[in-house]
C-alpha cells in the first residue's frame, strides 16, 4: 500500500528538510511545544512559495505541499482528557476563519481546523465556519482546499466518540482526520485508529499521529490500516548537529527514516 509521510514543521528551513528528504507534505504550524499554533500569513506564503519552486526544480514530489495548522490559542502541551484546549468563544472561532482564509490566500494547500464544545463533543458550528473561512478563500483563487481535523478528536472520551466523530465529518466536506486514537502515542491508540478507519468506510482518510517514531511506521500502518503517517521528526534535545546542518528542530535523518519506512509497505 502507499503511506504518505507528512512532517510538522515550524519554519522554511524545515520545510526543506521535510521536502528533500522525500516527505509528502508538511503541516506548518508555530509553538509544536505546546501541540502548534497558527503561523503568520507572511510564513505561510514564504513556506508555499519555496515548496513550488522546489517542487518545479524536482527536489521535492511532484505532490508536495503545505496544509497550515489553524488554532488560535493552546494553555497545555498535553490535551489529552483536556476538551477545553479545544473549546474556544465567538472571537477565537472568527478569527481562525480569519487565519484559514487569510493562509489558504497565501497559497496553503490545505487546512488543519478543529473545535469542541464544552462538553466535549465536536463543535459543528465552529467547525463549519473555520472551514468556510477556508472554501471561499480557495474559491476566490479557483482552487479546491484540503480539510484536515486535527488531534482535537483526542480530546473525545473514547472510541465510541472518535468513530461517530469520523462519520460526522464525512457530513461536513473533511477529507482527512488526524489522531493518535486518543493515546499519548499512535502505537498504544492503534484499536481506536483501525475503528476510525473502519467508520471511514475509504471516504476519507485517517492520518496517525502522535509520539511516532520512524520504527514504529510499519507497525502502526499494518495494526491500522491508516494511508497517512505524520510526526514532528524534531532532533532530540542534546543530539549532536552536524556541521552545515539547517537551522531548524526538524531533523534530517529522522524524516528520511520515516520516509523509507513508509516506503518498504
Amino acid at each position: 500500500m502507499s503511506v504518505a509521510v507528512e512532517i510538522a514543521v515550524e519554519d522554511l528551513a524545515g520545510l526543506e528538510v521535510a521536502a528533500l528528504a522525500g516527505a509528502d507534505r508538511v503541516e506548518l504550524c508555530v509553538d509544536l511545544a505546546r501541540g502548534g499554533l497558527t503561523p503568520p500569513a507572511e510564513l505561510v506564503q514564504e513556506c508555499t512559495a519555496r515548496a513550488a519552486a522546489l517542487v518545479a526544480a524536482r527536489d521535492a514530489k511532484p505532490h508536495f505541499d503545505v496544509h497550515v495548522l489553524i488554532r488560535s490559542r493552546a494553555e497545555h502541551g498535553d490535551f489529552l482528557d483536556r476538551p477545553e484546549e479545544f473549546t474556544f468563544s465567538p472571537e477565537e472561532i472568527d478569527l481562525m476563519a480569519d487565519q484559514a482564509g487569510e493562509s489558504v490566500a497565501a497559497g496553503a494547500a490545505g487546512v488543519v481546523i478543529g473545535a469542541l464544545t464544552p462538553a466535549g463533543e465536536l463543535d459543528i458550528p465552529a467547525l463549519e465556519a473555520i472551514r468556510d473561512g477556508a472554501l471561499v478563500a480557495g474559491s476566490s483563487a479557483l482552487r479546491g482546499v484540503t480539510l484536515t481535523v486535527h488531534r482535537a478528536v483526542d480530546a473525545l472520551g473514547g472510541r465510541a466518540q472518535r468513530e461517530e466523530a469520523v462519520r460526522t465529518m464525512l457530513g461536513l466536506g473533511v477529507h482527512r482526520v488526524l489522531s493518535s486514537g486518543g493515546a499519548a502515542r499512535a502505537l498504544d491508540g492503534a484499536e481506536d485508529l483501525a475503528a476510525m478507519v473502519d467508520a471511514a468506510e475509504g471516504l476519507l482518510d485517517i492520518c496517525a499521529g502522535g509520539g511516532v517514531r520512524p520504527a514504529d511506521i510499519g507497525d502502526l500502518v499494518r495494526r491500522t490500516g491508516a494511508a497517512d503517517i505524520h510526526l514532528s521528526a524534531r532532533r532530540r534535545p542534546g543530539a549532536p548537529v552536524e556541521d552545515g546542518a539547517p537551522k531548524t528542530c526538524t531533523d534530517p535523518a529522522t524524516v528520511a527514516a520515516a520516509v523509507d519506512a513508509a516506503g518498504e509497505l
